[in-house]
Order: C-alpha cells, then structure tokens, then sequence
C-alpha cells in the first residue's frame, strides 16, 4: 500500500502558498482534502521540522519558510515519509538456492537505482512548478 503524505503534503503547502499570507487553520486545509484534521496537524509539524513551513498556536499556518522556488518536491518527499525504499526485499530466501542466495542484494541494488532517479527528478521540481499548474 502506497502513502499519500507525500501528495497531502504538497495540497497543504499550495493551500498556505496560496494564502496569500493569512494564517491558514488545519480544519480548512482538511475540508479541502477531505481527511481529518488531526493527520494534517501531524503532517504540518514534519514540514515545520523540515523549515518548509512557518506556524503558530491556535492559528495554524502562517507561510512559507522560504519561497516556492526554493522548496523541491525532495525536500517534502524527505520531510514526510519515513520509508523511501521503492519496493520490500524478502529477506527470508533460501540461502542454498543460487537464486535465492543472491536476489535480495541484486535488488537492492535496482531499488538504490530507481530511488536515485527518483530523487534527482524530484529535486528538479518545485513548490513553485505545482503552483503554476493550479492556475
């Protein structure tokens, strides 16, 4: 199963980019997701953590730390999924099986791959790129 705090995320910082500098509340940003508020706390204090985002108590967010131009689609992607591994490796192969002895490091190795593209095209994009596309 997938994690959409990364795209979540993202909804939230077009919604306080968007804002016009007026403070934002979590209830508002989870009516436009259609998800709880308490998940978009959650998410909210991982972008504060990661200086993407500004807050405060009982007003919720206030802005962006930087400008849009200079949060990537990285930054977010490291700010809020713990798991950045592609896909599971089973770790339990048989060990006398040609195959089974060598698969997992084979594909560890297709997984550091793939999730170096991964973040080299995500790097690439910015808040700022998204934003463009919501007009």
């Amino acid at each position: 199963m997938y994690s959409s705090k990364f795209t979540v995320s993202i909804h939230i910082l077009s919604m306080i980019a968007l804002s016009d500098g007026k403070p934002i509340t979590s209830e508002y940003i989870a009516g436009s997701i259609n998800t709880n508020s308490a998940l978009i706390r959650r998410l909210m204090s991982l972008l504060k953590k990661a200086d993407l985002i500004t807050t405060q108590t009982k007003v919720g967010a206030t802005g962006l730390a930087k400008p849009s131009e200079q949060i990537s689609l990285s930054e977010v992607f490291k700010a809020v999924e713990r798991e950045t591994t592609l896909f599971a490796i089973h770790e339990d192969t048989n060990r006398d099986c040609p195959v089974g002895a060598r698969i997992g490091k084979v594909l560890a190795n297709v997984n550091d791959q793939v999730q170096s593209q991964v973040d080299l095209t995500l790097s690439s994009i910015h808040l700022s790129d998204i934003l463009e596309g919501l007009k």
